[in-house]
């Protein structure tokens, strides 16, 4: 009987030995991941990404960034260990900061996710890649993201606020082909240089000038591609959407609209743009390029829509929905100038 008692309490203390914890969960390479719980100690690689965490309230679990996440004006993160660009990441500085997981997103070229997880998983470092930027899968990355952290009240909390700010946008619906304006869109930089670059299928800035009732000239081309100016002439379009990607002309750190009343001066001269109904009619638009192909797309929508159909949404303040952004779910004091001309009341 002691033989066999001895027996039972050696399985007995078996089972108050500390188990480790972990969720699991699915990523955007469709990859299941078991993540260690509670998640203390992260690298994040992509501004998107950080801004999503910030979102979340759980920065305070962020140990180490990529530079461009490190330098960012308004996400706070400057006091975070840099482990060099996320396009070419220091696995020496990521493994000495011994993360339990680094977070990358999971189809942005040209951050090498493939050799980012050969080189880390072996470590034992996890690697969870989540497509926050992609409007068609940001709200499920996001509730990826908020499992992993146990901030999934923060994560809903949010995307009913997001889901309330897209459904203002629902009367476009209703509107006939004939009756949507008809768009092109450029980087302010491609412009300068003259490189005739646009948005096809499957970019953000597609969706989002479609989700604000426009149609893309380009709707029939796919990602980004070179047209030529005889093309965009052929095509004539009535607006004119000029992508601010190098945050000199529009953004957080813009304090006037003076370089955006010279930057449209020089589209009004442009030797193909002034030839186009857009610019004989005054419907050139600039617009930075997070809240058109980024991660905040859908504020970026509110702003064209208003300039497409000013007599559709006489009552949508886009800029009320950006400032509510960022003090409410950032947290941080509103500032800049995201949007040029700004819509009329």
């Amino acid at each position: 009987m002691l033989l066999v008692a001895s027996c039972g309490e050696n399985d007995s203390n078996k089972d108050k030995e500390p188990k480790s914890k972990t969720v699991t969960i699915t990523d955007s390479a469709n990859k299941s991941v078991e993540v260690p719980q509670p998640l203390e100690k992260v690298v994040v690689l992509y501004t998107g990404m950080a801004e999503a965490v910030n979102i979340l309230k759980a920065q305070d679990k962020v140990i180490g960034v990529d530079e461009s996440v490190q330098k960012h004006p308004y996400l706070g993160m400057q006091d975070k260990k840099s482990v060099g660009q996320s396009t070419q990441p220091s696995y020496e500085k990521i493994v000495e900061l011994k993360p339990q997981v680094v977070i990358a997103p999971a189809s942005v070229a040209p951050i090498p996710v493939k050799e980012i997880t050969e080189k880390l998983e072996p470590a034992g470092i996890k690697v969870v890649l989540l497509d926050i930027h992609k409007p068609e899968t940001s709200d499920d990355a996001l509730k990826t993201l908020a499992k992993m952290f146990g901030k999934e009240k923060e994560a809903n909390a949010f995307l009913k606020w997001k889901a309330e700010q897209i459904a203002t946008l629902d009367k476009v619906k209703d509107l006939k082909s004939e009756q949507r304006v008809r768009v092109f869109t450029i980087t302010t930089t491609n412009f300068e240089q003259e490189k005739w670059n646009t948005s096809g299928t499957g970019l953000a800035a597609h969706q989002t000038i479609e989700l604000a009732g426009g149609i893309n000239v380009a709707q029939e081309l796919k990602g980004s591609v070179s047209v030529s100016s005889e093309w965009i002439l052929e095509q004539n379009p009535g607006v004119l959407i000029l992508n601010d990607r190098a945050d000199k002309v529009v953004g957080f750190t813009a304090k006037d609209y003076g370089d955006a009343e010279r930057f449209k001066e020089k589209v009004k001269t442009n030797k193909v743009f002034s030839k186009t109904d857009a610019v004989q009619k005054n419907q050139i638009c600039i617009i930075d390029n997070s809240i058109f192909s980024g991660d905040k797309s859908y504020l970026g929508a509110l702003y064209l829509a208003k300039w497409f159909y000013p007599d559709k949404f006489k009552d949508l303040d886009p800029e009320k929905a950006l400032k509510e952004y960022f003090e409410k779910w950032l947290g941080i004091t509103f500032q800049g100038k995201w949007a040029y001309p700004f819509p009329s009341k």
